[in-house]
């Protein structure tokens, strides 16, 4: 058995060959340069003893069949959390046991990733089905079973439950940021018989009533074929009339004014290809490339000789390729259905070698890899991916919804489980025809409203339900600055947009049965479902009416609202003036401050859409509440950092769906400040008084571009 150290706290085990899995082998897990190990993680007779944060894990390890296990004594108030979406049950996950294996509706997402509050986590480093018994069996014992392949796993040593999944997610991938469009809303658009000029009357609808969207998506229909997973899929010839002499998104296609209306098209797709022959292809690359020796290429020997059972795939033709005309006439987004990436295939020979149950779980992962790096590749922009499936390093290619399960409140534990793993641009089907899941829809890491087939467009649902719809759009599109920032840190730290009140206040068990709240982000505390809520320690400010509230209590939705929105005294956050797309004009911030406590807040820009971010071509506003006390507060909103180019108009708008111009960042504009709560008596900018407002119980005032624009600016509050 060897043992390596990756990073600090960050420790590889293994039997055998270390690359030996596909989720190494394919480059979904960081691995990056191992060092010997620190004496943190020592051998035993028995197995595994871990020096762990907060007392000592010894794993005893045994050979199982064709694979491994390992037990582990619990210390007697041990939490347990992770393993993704596996389970709709528990949140703390002691007392239960978990099978880790994609089953279509019970199981979309789960994760053979396990943490401990004791300062431990481990990470099964396989594609194989396992299974973790968190004290099911034997209430003080865990058992973790894989059934076929070598040992092979990471242990993680961090101070909290935050510093475990900010080393998981260094090796499982950090989450990615979505273009900027995918943090507004998504629409479903309805299945049965839609056609183009419906679907532009639908887009015309949603401008006209008011409810900011900025992704319009088909479904089967708008296949010639439903539900076709060959690399052939076309338009449909009568609805989806594409002229022959204009393929492209030109004006003479239905493609063109939508992008006039501001929507970014998305496609639903179903995937049964064989991916595995690409993504050997690409894995026996990169070792030729480690070598400096010539490609390798991959023969199929067991059928070079006969008939190809697989009359999909052509192993020559990544499952990318296909897709680049649809690129090319606006596609900005793909809805990865389960079918058919979730399903079993057990007479299937993958890749000609591999058979269905290493690679059944790993498929998800593969599809996401290989969407969204051949749309960086051929577009240099992200692609808005959303799957069913998800599993290991997923979130570091897509985003996912909680499948053909709804939107009600079963779902909340789907996306709480997953934001333990790393896992952060998760959403479920908005479901329009309940209020409380209209609150909850719109108030996730990204919405999607679903109207597949039920005809549940706002204005069909009566006057209270489409006000409420209204209301809860351009609620989202205030907060997309503020998500955006969440997402950043998301990408720089693991911490899901989305998080568990047993995450965010993790030295106390109070809140791990608790699945009606979460956070949204470092400040807004969302209450969803069942108005009983229980609110962490300190003073919380209801957002939609400025009441005041502390401890356990039964919460009455104001008229007009569907839940229960807090912001905890003592924060400082970022939102803007409602737009009807996030890419229709400039944002008009808005600065809200609710005094208390000291608090910071850091205004993330970049241009939206390509990867430059990665190499630091982004902005930052920095914003600080300071020497908060009974008699005012001092507010500083430091001079914006860093600068991006985007790009420039490429001469043409159709071809790798590029719009004309991909925006830099533009000069410093005027922001609103709003303070909540206590009236001050005097604000003072340079030892000048400033003038404000009272409106909506918050005092109004303006920071000026051009004072913003060359200097940090501090304004004393005083009450």
């Amino acid at each position: 058995m060897e043992i390596r150290k990756l990073k600090n706290g960050i420790y590889h085990i293994y039997e055998g060959d270390p690359n030996a899995s596909m989720l190494t082998r394919y480059g979904i897990l960081k691995t990056g340069i191992e060092t010997e190990n620190d004496g943190v993680v020592e051998m035993t007779e028995s197995g595994i003893l871990f020096h762990a944060a907060k007392g000592d894990a010894h794993f005893v390890k045994k050979e199982d069949g064709e694979g491994f296990s390992l037990t582990l004594a619990l210390e007697k108030e041990e939490r347990l959390f992770g393993l993704g979406d596996a389970n709709r049950k528990q949140l703390m996950l002691r007392g239960l046991k978990v099978d880790i294996c994609i089953d279509n509706v019970v199981s979309y997402g789960p994760m053979p990733v396990l943490l401990s509050d004791k300062g431990w986590a481990i990470l099964l480093n396989t594609t194989y089905n396992s299974q973790f018994d968190c004290g099911a069996e034997n209430e003080d014992e865990l058992v973790i079973s894989v059934k076929k392949g070598n040992f092979n796993i990471y242990l993680f040593r961090a101070d909290s439950l935050k510093g475990l999944i900010e080393k998981i997610t260094t090796v499982t991938g950090r989450p990615a940021i979505l273009p900027k469009f995918g943090y507004g809303l998504s629409m479903v658009n309805n299945e049965e018989n839609l056609n183009a000029r419906a679907l532009l009357w639908d887009v015309k609808a949603l401008r006209d009533e008011n409810i900011a969207c900025d992704v319009m998506g088909l479904e089967p229909c708008w296949m010639q074929t439903r539900y076709d997973s060959s690399l052939d899929k076309k338009w449909h010839s009568e609805r989806f009339y594409v002229p022959s002499w204009a393929p492209q998104a030109g004006d003479f296609t239905f493609f063109y004014p939508l992008r006039m209306m501001g929507i970014q098209l998305s496609l639903w797709l179903c995937c049964d290809y064989d991916l595995l022959w690409h993504e050997d292809g690409e894995a026996s690359i990169r070792e030729a490339d480690k070598k400096k020796d010539v490609e390798l290429h991959i023969v199929d020997e067991h059928l070079s000789a006969g008939v190809t059972m697989d009359k999909i795939t052509d192993k020559n033709t990544p499952w990318f390729e296909h897709l680049k005309k649809f690129v090319d006439q606006g596609a900005a987004a793909f809805k990865m259905d389960g079918a058919y990436q979730v399903l079993h295939h057990r007479d299937r020979l993958w890749g000609g070698k591999y058979l269905d149950d290493e690679v059944h779980n790993v498929y998800c992962v593969l599809l996401a890899k290989q969407m969204s790096n051949g749309y960086r590749d051929y577009t240099d922009r992200r692609l808005l991916i959303n799957t069913a499936g998800v599993y290991v390093g997923t979130q570091q290619f897509a985003a996912s919804w909680a499948g053909d399960t709804g939107g009600e409140a079963d779902t909340v534990l789907s996306l709480m489980n997953h934001a333990m793993c790393g896992h952060s641009n998760t959403t479920c089907d908005l479901e329009p025809t309940n209020d409380y899941a209209i609150h909850y829809g719109f108030l996730l890491p990204w919405s999607q409203y679903f109207c597949w087939s039920n005809w549940k467009f706002p204005w069909f649902l009566g006057d209270k339900k489409k006000s409420l719809i209204q209301y809860y759009s351009a609620l989202r599109s205030s907060l997309v600055p503020y998500i955006y920032t969440m997402a950043r840190k998301a990408y720089d730290t693991g911490l899901a947009i989305l998080r568990p009140l047993s995450l965010m206040y993790e030295d106390t068990d109070r809140f791990d049965n608790t699945f009606n709240a979460y956070m949204l982000g470092d400040k807004l505390y969302v209450g969803v479902f069942d108005m009983n809520l229980s609110l962490p320690d300190g003073r919380w400010i209801d957002y939609f009416t400025g009441d005041v509230y502390e401890g356990n209590i039964k919460y009455n939705v104001p008229e007009g609202r569907a839940g229960a929105l807090f912001v905890k005294e003592g924060s400082v956050f970022v939102t803007m003036q409602p737009q009807k797309y996030v890419l229709e004009k400039e944002h008009d911030y808005i600065i809200n401050v609710y005094p208390g406590a000291d608090d910071t807040f850091s205004l993330y820009e970049d241009d939206g859409f390509t990867y430059d971010y990665r190499d630091g071509a982004f902005c930052t506003t920095d914003i600080r509440l300071e020497n908060s006390n009974d008699k005012g507060f001092d507010l500083t909103v430091c001079k914006r950092q860093g600068n991006y180019c985007g790009r420039p108009d490429n001469g043409h708008d159709v071809v790798k769906n590029s719009v004309p111009e991909i925006k830099g960042c533009g000069k410093v504009r005027d922001m609103q400040i709003k303070i909540f709560g206590k009236k001050p008596s005097c604000i003072r900018f340079d030892g000048k008084n400033v003038e404000f407002e009272y409106i909506d119980n918050a005092c109004v005032f303006t920071l000026s571009a051009d004072i913003h624009e060359v200097k940090d600016v501090t304004y004393n509050i005083e009450f």
